[in-house]
């Protein structure tokens, strides 16, 4: 007696589905009587066969034991595939917000040239030039190494070179030096003492003050700003009036004529070769800052730009595709859903033959006719051919 799970309504025409290991022919004679040859309970049987729910007496698929292993590790395969979407997920919408700030970022450099190409006067004034940049780091160099020799050899000539000295220089023809040194002078100040490498910097910084003043967002500013270059003019001045008085004591003490410092073009030219050059220097160098500053805005979005770049490659790199373990929940679904090795173009003949074997009195020659008609177009639709296949079972892999 057939489990009632396998037995077929005849008033609903539905079969319930269990595994069953039969005689095809023997039993698609039986069930052809039960259900009168019925061509939908025939179709029902046909795709039973072919959906391994039922097959032949030498079924060949998977032991139970290996069955329930291959579950197992089709399990926690599938739970990490479930942890690598999740992952992927994460990192997709990470993706999406930055590549969504890029674009945020790219609509803003597009707003900066729009506004150039409104009104070139203003950007020309507002916009970054290379020309003038360059101009003026050109020339900012030149002057920064004057500045650096001028103040090395004012310093060392006004407190380290005494009148005697001088006067001793002037009786052996070697003359009163020049303001800007030689290679041996400077060589021979910095030995005398390494920390006159340092006055020039101090002028540097004073520069520096300049443009620091300048940028203050306060009412005194400029207050400040005139204090400054009084207090570097006075430096200069003190500077050069030492640097005359050695000259002229030296001078005296030869017996030469000498001149008060304000007769002295000397003086003025020390002072002024000085002083001048230091206020030029210390505009070009706020006229250098304020340049850079003025391309800082879209170098700034296009850094931003590139590091947010940067970040999408290595969130693509983390993202994983889990091809290897999608291949391998697939092989394992394929592998528990496998109900039989044979040939399936046989088992369902061997089936049709038992079925339409009770067909055979001519009054069930009409049922027959229809019974061919559907096995034809069943093989058709699926591909049926001769030969040894694999048959999956579909609810399996459901």
């Amino acid at each position: 007696m057939e489990p009632q799970e396998t037995l077929t309504r005849e008033n609903n025409k539905q079969v319930y589905h269990q595994i069953e290991r039969v005689n095809l022919s023997d039993y698609g004679y039986e069930k052809s009587g039960n259900a009168k040859g019925d061509p939908d309970i025939f179709h029902s049987y046909l795709n039973r066969i072919m959906n391994g729910d039922l097959v032949e007496e030498n079924y060949k698929g998977l032991p139970d034991d290996v069955r329930i292993e291959k579950r197992s590790e089709l399990s926690r395969v599938e739970k990490k595939l479930a942890e690598i979407e999740k992952d992927n997920l994460k990192f997709e919408k990470e993706i999406g917000e930055k590549k969504k700030k890029i674009e945020e970022y790219r609509q803003k450099l597009l707003d900066l040239q729009e506004k150039k190409d409104e009104n070139p006067v203003k950007s020309k004034k507002e916009s970054f030039s290379t020309f003038k940049f360059s101009i003026n780091l050109f020339i900012l160099i030149m002057l920064s190494g004057y500045l650096f020799f001028f103040y090395v050899s004012a310093a060392y000539k006004a407190l380290y070179v005494d009148f005697e000295a001088i006067a001793e220089n002037i009786a052996q023809g070697v003359g009163m030096g020049s303001i800007m040194p030689g290679p041996y002078e400077l060589s021979e100040a910095l030995s005398y003492n390494f920390l006159l490498f340092l006055v020039p910097f101090v002028f540097y910084a004073f520069g520096w003050a300049f443009h620091v003043i300048i940028e203050m967002n306060h009412k005194a500013r400029y207050i400040f700003l005139g204090a400054l270059i009084a207090v570097t003019f006075t430096v200069d001045l003190l500077i050069a009036l030492i640097i005359h008085t050695n000259t002229e004591l030296a001078k005296e003490l030869m017996g030469l004529r000498t001149l008060h410092w304000s007769q002295s073009s000397t003086f003025y030219i020390i002072l002024f070769l000085g002083f001048l050059v230091y206020i030029v220097w210390s505009i070009l160098f706020d006229s250098l800052l304020r340049e850079w500053e003025k391309g800082q805005i879209p170098r700034n979005i296009k850094g931003i730009i590139a590091h947010l770049e940067k970040d999408i490659k290595i969130l693509e790199q983390k993202m994983s595709p889990g091809k290897e373990l999608k291949e391998k929940a697939m092989l394992l679904r394929e592998e528990i859903g496998t109900v039989m090795f044979g040939n399936l173009k046989r088992y369902i003949d061997q089936f049709s033959t038992g079925w339409l074997s009770y067909l055979s009195p001519e009054i069930m020659k009409a049922v027959k006719e229809r019974c061919l008609h559907l096995k034809k177009d069943f093989e058709d639709k699926n591909g049926i051919r001769p030969g040894i296949v694999k048959v999956i079972s579909r609810r399996t892999q459901e």
